[in-house]
């Protein structure tokens, strides 16, 4: 068991240098090889600061032998970090993370679901086809895989038979609420590769968590989930999406003091997305510039070197897609999402399609998508888009989503994606 250790302050600085001489000589060594020029060395140190400034003010967690600077960002110096540096290298160099969907199965009824009108289970797709997908991202660079449902311990033999497309250069994470999970099946997948686990908690009540999920036990099921994945040597985090009631009440420290309860290394805290059962809900916090910035002030008391120093991570989406950080990167900049059913969209949170694994290959497909998104904008599609989809979906007469390709090329074509990424302008890595 590979328990979580938490960096700030001075230890914190310290590991920075260390990890900057380390990748400086591993690139240096390539120099002196032939295979780097000095000038293409010197860009790609500046490009490695630059992509650090963002993440430098977060904790980093020390597992075992590898230290997590960000949630999204593979494990140093695991080979799925040194690959995902090799973005730094290339032009256009194509997204780190996709949200993989292997299968509509689940048992639980969440409100806030944004698969819910997406084909059922009987629509998932062929398994061979599903591992050539696998392949084929890596090919163009992926090298975290965030796979989900439904609820992939339902297909679990669907999910091992998975686990066996990727090679050693990817981190892969499973999204799951721990419904049917047994210590032998947290073995089984420590051995088949998997490095963390995110663990749906959307309210700190046992009670409300019940009723939310509608699974008497849900709550329950989602501690011992944790404790066992801990003990097959699995990372785990909490994935939240509290209600604004909740962030006013004090819900999310409650969330926070659960999960270093539970022993966890971060929470993700998601703000509700008009998608999927909340499409047409709205999205507040868009115009809630205060609650923006309290969630900001949260993400930075939880990782700073204060009371909370040793304590849980805070993963704070807002503060991450801040127009002075990473800002929106969807559409295959540096994320995207593949729906069980083979649909390639921008982001999970788009109920939106570029076309469908079934007829026609990856790579194809994706081409097409990266067409419409070509470098990070600083407006949240998900929340200043949604609109627009669920217009287009009653102006078509569709109840199911996502919207088909032809529908979404026409409307996307006419989405504002706000002005471009400062960091990545900085960066120069998008034409």
């Amino acid at each position: 068991m590979n328990e979580p250790s938490f960096l700030t302050g001075l230890p914190k600085g310290l590991f920075y240098v260390r990890l900057m001489l380390h990748v400086g000589l591993h690139y240096l060594l390539e120099g002196l090889q032939g295979r780097l020029r000095p000038d293409r060395y010197l860009r790609l140190l500046w490009r490695l600061i630059l992509l650090l400034k963002p993440v430098v003010r977060n904790k980093v967690i020390k597992i075992g032998h590898l230290y997590k600077l960000q949630l999204y960002l593979p494990a140093y110096p695991s080979p799925a970090f040194w690959e995902t540096l090799e973005k730094l290298r290339r032009p256009d160099p194509g997204p780190a993370t996709v949200v993989f969907s292997m299968t509509k199965a689940c048992g639980y009824r969440c409100p806030h679901c944004y698969q819910r009108h997406d084909p059922g289970p009987g629509d998932d797709l062929d398994i061979e086809v599903l591992k050539k997908t696998a392949r084929q991202m890596q090919e163009v660079g992926v090298t975290m895989f965030d796979i989900e449902g439904g609820e992939p311990l339902l297909r679990f033999d669907r999910l091992l038979d998975l686990l066996s497309a990727f090679d050693d250069r990817r981190e892969i994470w499973i999204n799951t609420t721990g419904h049917t999970l047994t210590p032998e099946k947290a073995r089984q997948l420590k051995e088949a590769g998997v490095f963390g686990v995110m663990i749906s908690l959307h309210t700190p009540d046992e009670a409300g968590y019940d009723a939310f999920t509608g699974v008497p036990g849900s709550f329950a099921i989602a501690r011992d989930a944790a404790r066992m994945f801990r003990e097959a040597g699995i990372t785990v985090a909490l994935n939240s999406c509290p209600s604004n009631e909740l962030v006013e009440q004090g819900g999310l420290e409650r969330i926070m003091a659960l999960a270093q309860e539970w022993r966890c290394s971060f929470v993700q805290i998601i703000h509700g997305k008009s998608a999927g059962a909340w499409l047409g809900k709205g999205d507040e916090l868009i115009k809630a510039r205060e609650k923006i910035q309290r969630l900001v002030r949260f993400h930075l008391e939880h990782n700073g070197p204060g009371p909370f120093a040793h304590a849980t991570a805070a993963s704070v989406q807002v503060y991450e897609e801040q127009p002075t950080h990473f800002g929106c990167t969807a559409g295959g900049i540096d994320r995207f999402y593949l729906g069980a059913s083979g649909e390639v969209q921008p982001c999970e949170f788009l109920n939106v399609s570029f076309g469908n694994v079934r007829d026609e290959d990856f790579p194809t497909i994706f081409a097409r998508m990266r067409s419409f998104f070509r470098r990070p904008g600083t407006r949240w599609l998900c929340a200043t888009e949604a609109a627009s989809i669920q217009r287009a979906l009653r102006e078509h007469g569709l109840t199911t989503t996502p919207l088909p390709r032809a529908q979404t090329e026409a409307l996307v074509a006419t989405w504002d994606k706000g002005k471009p990424t400062p960091l990545y302008q900085r960066l120069g890595i998008y034409p």
